[in-house]
C-alpha cells in the first residue's frame, strides 16, 4: 500500500470524472475489435485476450489494449502513460505469437528536482526551518514474464529507485521494490497468486523491508469496464533502532477501472481498508486504517500524455496517548489519528523512439492530532526516461 496520498481536490476530481464516464454511452465508446474466428476465448484465453489487445493498440485506443493485456500478463512499477504501458505488454504479445514464451522488458530514467518541506505544527515545534533542497534522481528496472500454458503466466519485475540531495546533513534514498505473481487467464478477466516486497533505505539504523503475500481477481466486464478485488497480508520489519516500528498488515482493496475517450483515457477508483498489528510495542498500538484513491491517465497525441492521481488514507490507533499541560501533568487521555493526502500529476513527451522527458509534481500532506505526526511537502521534477 501507497505510504501517502490526496486530499478534498483529488476526491473532488475524481467524483467529477467518475460522472463524466457514467454520461458516455457504451454503444459509442466501446466499438470492441472482433475475436479473431480461429481463437475461442473459452480454449485459449492467453491468445484470445493479446491478439484482442494488439488490435486496440494498432487502433490507437490504449486504455482498451492495457485492459485486454492485464488478462495475461500484469507487471508492477509501469510508467503512467497509457501508451507506453501497451507497447510493454504488446512485445509480450508479439514474441508470444512468434512461439516465444519468455519475454521482458526494461528502463532506465534520470533527471534532477526541487524539494519544498511545508510549515507544519512539526516544523514549528522544531524551530522553524523546514528543509528546502535540490535532488538528483535515478531509476532502473524491467521486467519478465513467461507463458506457460494458454491459461498460465509467471510475471516477475524489479524496481530500483535512488535519491541524492544536494545537502550533506540529509541522508540520500533508495529503494528496492518487486514482484513475482502466477497469473491465470480467464475468458472474461484473471486471478492471480503472488508476492512482492520492498526494502527502503532508512538512513544510519539500516534498511526497512516489507514482505507480502496477494490474492487478485479481476473481472472484465466488457472492452471498457473492469472491476477487481485484491486481499494481501504482509508484514513490515525496521531496523534495530526503530523496531518498535515493525507490523503487520491485512489489507483488502477493491476497484473499478474504465476506458474513456475511445480508449485514449483511462480512470481507476479504489478503496482500501485493513489492520495493522504492532509487533514490538509501537507505543500508538494497533492501527485500523481505510481510504480511497483514483488515477487517470490520458494520450493527447501519440507522443504527449498527461496523468494524475490522488489518495486519502485515515488511520486510527488503538493505543492511549497522555495529553499533558505546560506543567507537564497528565490532563486527558487519547488515542492518535492520522489523515494522510497525496496528490499529484505530470506530463510524458516522446520525443524519439524509446526516449521520452517527464515534468512532475508531487503534494503531500500529513494531518495528525498528535504534533510530530504533521508533515507535508512539494516536490518538483523532471527526468529523461529510455526503455528498452
Amino acid at each position: 500500500m501507497s505510504t501517502h496520498q490526496g486530499g478534498p481536490i483529488g476526491a473532488g476530481l475524481a467524483a467529477g470524472l467518475l460522472g463524466t464516464s457514467l454520461l458516455l454511452a457504451d454503444a459509442e465508446y466501446a466499438a470492441p475489435a472482433v475475436t479473431p474466428a480461429a481463437v475461442s476465448p473459452d480454449a485459449d484465453p492467453v491468445a484470445t485476450h493479446l491478439a484482442l489487445g494488439r488490435s486496440y493498440l494498432e487502433r490507437g485506443e490504449y486504455a482498451r489494449a492495457v485492459l485486454e493485456f492485464e488478462q495475461v500478463l500484469r507487471f508492477d512499477n509501469l510508467p503512467p502513460d497509457l501508451r507506453e504501458q501497451a507497447e510493454i505488454y504488446a512485445r509480450g504479445a508479439r514474441d508470444y505469437a512468434a512461439g516465444r514464451r519468455l519475454s521482458g522488458f526494461g528502463y532506465a530514467e534520470t533527471g534532477g528536482g526541487y524539494y519544498r518541506e511545508n510549515v507544519t505544527r512539526s516544523t514549528n515545534a522544531a524551530g522553524g526551518h523546514p528543509a528546502r533542497d535540490w535532488f538528483w534522481k535515478a531509476r532502473a528496472g524491467g521486467g519478465l514474464s513467461y507463458i506457460a500454458s494458454d491459461d498460465i503466466t509467471i510475471d516477475g519485475t524489479l524496481d530500483y529507485r535512488f535519491r541524492y540531495y544536494d545537502n550533506p546533513e540529509r541522508r540520500d534514498d533508495s529503494d528496492l521494490r518487486w514482484n513475482a505473481a502466477v497469473n491465470q487467464s480467464l475468458p472474461h478477466g484473471s486471478q492471480a497468486i503472488g508476492v512482492r516486497g520492498r526494502a527502503s533505505y532508512r538512513g544510519h539504523p539500516g534498511y526497512r523491508n516489507d514482505y507480502g503475500l496477494y490474492l487478485n481477481r479481476a473481472f472484465d466486464v466488457n472492452a471498457d469496464n473492469r472491476i477487481e478485488w485484491e486481499g494481501e497480508l504482509r508484514t513490515r520489519q525496521y531496523p534495530p533502532d526503530l523496531r518498535e516500528r515493525s507490523r503487520d498488515i491485512a489489507e483488502v482493496t477493491a476497484g473499478w477501472t474504465r476506458a474513456l475517450l475511445d480508449g485514449r483515457a483511462s480512470l481507476t477508483l479504489a478503496v482500501n481498508g485493513g489492520r495493522e498489528w504492532a509487533t514490538h510495542n509501537r507505543p500508538d498500538g494497533d492501527n485500523t486504517f481505510f481510504g480511497t484513491e483514483f488515477n487517470f491517465g490520458m494520450d493527447f497525441t501519440p507522443s504527449l500524455g498527461g496523468f494524475l492521481f490522488g489518495l486519502w488514507e485515515h488511520n486510527a490507533y488503538l493505543g492511549d496517548r497522555t495529553l499533558v499541560d505546560a506543567d507537564f501533568e497528565p490532563v486527558a487521555v487519547y488515542t492518535r489519528n492520522d489523515d494522510i493526502y497525496e496528490l499529484g500529476g505530470g506530463l510524458t513527451y516522446g520525443f524519439a523512439r524509446g526516449w521520452s522527458l517527464r515534468p512532475q509534481v508531487l503534494y503531500l500532506r500529513d494531518e495528525s492530532n498528535t504534533v510530530g505526526g504533521n508533515y507535508s511537502s512539494t516536490e518538483l521534477w523532471l527526468t529523461i526516461r529510455k526503455t528498452f
